[in-house]
């Protein structure tokens, strides 16, 4: 309550000082306000790359939970990351979401931290040098639109998606948007033993180049029926099929992965004694119950029992790191066809 009567205040004070009714100029003041009046040992600054209706309640839970103020920086996982290694975000403590693949490609950019109750987490989702923390389990799964194809005739495997039938009809996000676009990409390269390159310009045929401009379209154009088929996160599928969405989810036969999604410490970290509290309040049992029962997330805690509905996933051996190193090169032959296609 004292906290938020010194914001007013001065913002306020400062809004009538400045006579100025622009609407940019009042968030500038209005961020200000809220920073300058919360003491240094009671901040902390977020880059993120969730959308925010899952980063703004696990932050303000944690605002309220233990009395820091948190700046956010919203942004793609791309973006996020750049402002980061280019040494723009200087006042950058904590990086929140994005593939744990892409922590392992830019691990040098944050430091060591183990949380508290790391021994209550699926050891299979860690960090072995505790570079980055696991927030929660991401399987990916294919998706069909129900009134246009039949349950027989979906893809049930990754082979599948590859026949002549789904060619221009896959729902499938640009890679330069989507970290999980290029995730997708690089369990093929790995299940087909294949180079990246390879895979990458197998998927844009497949695709004829049909390509969608971000991961938040693939759900919609699946329903819609500009596409029949899509492949996505789980937990996109679950939410939109609980809001109304009809569309019908498959597990691949052979397996997928579950790349967690991740949160990291950076380097030179101005407020790190706040951002390991952060880390231990994501992983924290009530937080990731929450983030099952409302961000239909699986948990990255043993402790915490799966709703019945989620099913067993069938996990293929995914090797993280050699995602990591594989991913300029892949993206450097995805480029290339999209140039290549808007220049024809």
């Amino acid at each position: 309550m004292i906290k938020q009567v010194l914001i007013s205040a001065l913002f306020l004070t400062v809004f009538f000082l400045s006579g100025c009714g622009n609407s940019q100029r009042e968030k500038e003041i209005r961020t200000l306000s809220q920073k300058y009046s919360v003491s240094e040992e009671r901040q902390l600054t977020v880059y993120t790359s969730h959308k925010e209706e899952v980063y703004m309640p696990v932050i303000t839970e944690f605002e309220n939970a233990t009395g820091i103020w948190v700046n956010i920086v919203a942004g793609g996982t791309s973006e996020m990351f750049d402002r980061i290694e280019s040494g723009e975000a200087g006042d950058c403590d904590i990086m929140f979401g994005g593939g744990a693949e892409y922590y392992e490609a830019k691990k040098d950019l944050f430091t060591s931290y183990r949380v508290t109750e790391k021994d209550m987490l699926d050891s299979q989702y860690l960090s072995q040098e505790d570079l980055w923390t696991p927030f929660t389990e991401l399987p990916i799964v294919f998706i069909y639109n129900p009134k246009l194809v039949a349950k027989r005739d979906a893809p049930g495997n990754w082979k599948e998606l590859f026949q002549e039938r789904w060619k221009g009809q896959i729902a499938f996000a640009d890679m330069e948007v989507s970290g999980t676009s290029y995730t997708i990409v690089s369990l093929m390269a790995q299940l087909f033993d294949e180079s990246p390159e390879d895979i990458v310009s197998k998927l844009y045929e497949q695709l004829d180049g049909k390509v969608l401009d971000s991961s938040g379209l693939v759900i919609p154009s699946v329903e819609s029926g500009r596409c029949m088929v899509g492949i996505t996160l789980e937990e996109t599928a679950r939410k939109y099929m609980a809001n109304g969405y009809d569309i019908a989810m498959i597990y691949p036969d052979e397996g997928t992965t579950a790349l967690p999604d991740a949160c990291a410490i950076v380097k030179n970290a101005p407020h790190s004694f706040n951002a390991g509290k952060f880390l231990d309040f994501i992983v924290d049992y009530d937080t990731q119950r929450y983030a099952m029962e409302h961000f239909h997330r699986r948990p990255v805690r043993t402790d915490v029992e799966l709703y019945k509905d989620y099913e067993e996933v069938k996990l293929l051996d995914f090797d993280i790191k050699k995602s990591a190193s594989e991913e300029a090169t892949a993206m450097d032959a995805w480029r290339a066809l999209r140039a290549s296609d808007k220049d024809e």
